[in-house]
């Protein structure tokens, strides 16, 4: 056990070893503990992203680039979308291990295999306690840094809350050969789905189909949604939950949340990739500002939370909103709105605001200059 480390990250996914690279590059003594055995396993996310999120990583994860999406409704028509901007397929796992290996080089310690099993910050330092190889182990340090996930142990220990509203998640790797590379295939209805979308997203020879359900279980819609690509494909199966309403107060005495641990995440699509590493970006410098001041009060590390609030809060905020009204959508009303955003001045607002990390932008331009999405979306006729 180290006497007293400068910060101690538990999580290594890209938000948990991103803010562990910052902070390791400002010259601070970090840990970075993760629970598996192995950093980027098992796999829990499409991998899909802005090339943004691409330019903060040294990475080869890149699969494929899509520049659209074919949107599916339940009356059997579809809309096509284009942005002139690539969307980028990766291999998440790789990408993963890739920003590990920035954390590392930079001069972070990062240990496998260690399960945080309790996190208790104090008037000197934080402890965290976790089992590594079945030992139990001591680290000490001046503060804390929650990138644990959906399941986040310091946030129970911490801060004692969870997300108030989650996604369910599932997802296979299946040995199918979309004919379009250049989309994603999103499909939206009550056959398939519940208050979310189903998609496929293409990456060579390998597409990746799934399912995302509010209030209940993905791995229920799944089975409908799988039968219109060919059987016997499978070849990996991985899922789980996303939070996408992220919590009033992601600070606390000596501790900060990132990510999916914050409910950092993108309500409309449940991306959180860009939303994490940005918080990790913010928490980075929080972080080290409270080391330079030697200030680890709630009062000081408030200014996390104002900062990662002003790149991302509006979004998530509006997102949220327009979330919960999606999630109400009947198959009739979905018709409904196939036939407003079909028509040519539509798509063409859709293909010149759509971004996939701010994507109440198009949503807004669309209620803007077609009111009657709005009413649609409100349950009007």
């Amino acid at each position: 056990m180290h006497l007293l480390r400068d910060v101690i990250v538990v999580g290594s996914g890209p938000s948990g070893s991103y803010s562990s690279h910052l902070l390791s590059r400002m010259g601070y003594d970090v840990l970075n503990l993760e629970e598996h055995k192995e950093v980027g396993r098992p796999v829990e996310c499409t991998g899909l992203v802005s090339e943004r999120v691409i330019s903060m990583a040294r990475t080869k994860a890149p699969v494929n680039s899509v520049y659209g999406a074919h949107v599916h409704f339940p009356n059997g028509e579809s809309v096509h979308v284009r942005k002139g901007e690539k969307t980028v397929v990766m291999d998440r796992d790789q990408f993963d291990k890739d920003v590990s290996a920035m954390a590392i080089s930079s001069g972070t310690d990062v240990e496998i295999n260690s399960r945080a099993v309790s996190v208790t910050p104090g008037i000197e330092y934080a402890t965290v306690k976790y089992r590594q190889d079945g030992v139990l182990k001591e680290e000490r340090a001046r503060i804390v840094i929650g990138a644990d996930g959906i399941n986040s142990k310091v946030r129970k220990d911490v801060f004692g809350s969870v997300p108030s509203r989650v996604v369910s998640c599932y997802q296979v790797d299946s040995a199918v050969r979309m004919d379009d590379q250049e989309s994603v295939s999103v499909f939206v209805g009550s056959r398939v789905t519940r208050g979310f979308f189903a998609w496929a997203t293409p990456a060579g020879d390998i597409t990746k189909i799934g399912v995302g359900s509010v209030g209940s279980s993905a791995k229920n819609y799944f089975t409908n949604f799988n039968s219109m690509f060919p059987k016997d494909r499978i070849l990996g199966i991985n899922g789980g939950g996303i939070p996408i309403t992220y919590l009033k107060r992601t600070y606390a005495p000596r501790t900060l949340l990132v990510g999916d641990a914050a409910g950092i995440v993108k309500p409309l699509s449940g991306g959180g990739i860009y939303t994490g590493m940005i918080s990790a970006k913010h928490a980075a410098e929080a972080a080290g500002s409270a080391l330079e001041n030697n200030d680890f009060s709630a009062r000081f590390l408030a200014r996390y939370q104002k900062s990662w609030k002003k790149d991302l809060g509006r979004e998530l905020w509006i997102d949220g909103i327009i979330q919960r009204l999606f999630a109400s959508v009947n198959d009739e009303t979905f018709n409904r709105i196939y036939r407003m955003i079909s028509r040519p001045s539509a798509i063409k607002i859709i293909d010149s605001v759509g971004d996939i990390d701010y994507p109440s932008r198009v949503v807004l331009s669309l209620m803007i200059r077609k009111p009657g999405l709005f009413f649609s979306l409100m349950g009007g006729k």
